[in-house]
Order: structure tokens, then C-alpha cells, then sequence
């Protein structure tokens, strides 16, 4: 979970630097679930890599959109909705459910960051990669 593989890159290097920075912070939630598995309070951790999630995420979404702008890509909305998705999800974890049962709502939690960034980067990124390249090419 939140390995970094060469499959997943889209060969530019700002962007497949950006979600390495998003598998880093996923890496060490992970880190932290490991230590809340063995009964230890890992509340404020997860809260702080929760915001650090959110932020970053909000920053990386924000430049992909703007090579997207600037490629003129067309699917740009659809993208940008996706991004949308992803961060109300972030804000609407129940902070207060996460830290009465920490593993198994952090666990739930994981799981839908590893699918949805990596499904997010296999497929949906893919459409906008001919335009990108094509436009930092040209630039």
C-alpha cells in the first residue's frame, strides 16, 4: 500500500514528483496505523497527516489543473470534479469516529486513499497526458 511504481508515472517529472509526495504522506499514515495496531493513541498523528494530506493534495490538484488549463485539455472539468471528490472526502472524515476506533476507521480510511489515488493516477491522469506533453513540448 502507497508504493511507488514506475508504472504509475506519467512521465512528467512535476507531476509524478507530486504524487510521490502523495504516496509519502499515505506511506506514513500507514506507519502510524501500525502503531495505533499495537494499542498505542495515535489520534493527534493521523490528524496531523490527515491535514497534510488535505493541503497537499489541494496544492498538487491545483498545479495539475493548471498545466491542464494551459494545455487547453478539454476534460479539464470532469478532472477538476474528481479533485472536488477527493477533498470533501478528506474533510468529511468524523474526526471524533476516527479517534474512538482508530484502526479500524483509519484502515477504511487507507484503503479508499490507495484505490482512489492510484486508480486517480492510472486512469483518470492518463487522459490528459498527450495533451500536457504535448503543450510543455511546445513550450
Amino acid at each position: 500500500m502507497f508504493e511507488w511504481d514506475e508504472k504509475l508515472s506519467v512521465g512528467i517529472d512535476v507531476v509524478d514528483d507530486q504524487h510521490q509526495e502523495l504516496f509519502r504522506i499515505g506511506r506514513d499514515l500507514v506507519d502510524v496505523l501500525e502503531n495505533a495496531s499495537e494499542g498505542l493513541d495515535q489520534y493527534d498523528e493521523i490528524v496531523r497527516l490527515l491535514k497534510e494530506l488535505h493541503s497537499y493534495a489541494q496544492f498538487h490538484f491545483s498545479e495539475e489543473e493548471k498545466l491542464m488549463e494551459e494545455a487547453d485539455f478539454i476534460g479539464l472539468a470532469a478532472h477538476r470534479f474528481q479533485h472536488k471528490i477527493f477533498v470533501k472526502k478528506i474533510e468529511e472524515i468524523e474526526l471524533d469516529n476516527l479517534d474512538e476506533d482508530q484502526k479500524n476507521h483509519a484502515l477504511d480510511l487507507l484503503d479508499f486513499l490507495a484505490n482512489w489515488i492510484t486508480n486517480h493516477i492510472m486512469k483518470v491522469d492518463r487522459e490528459y497526458i498527450p495533451e500536457v506533453q504535448k503543450y510543455l513540448d511546445n513550450k
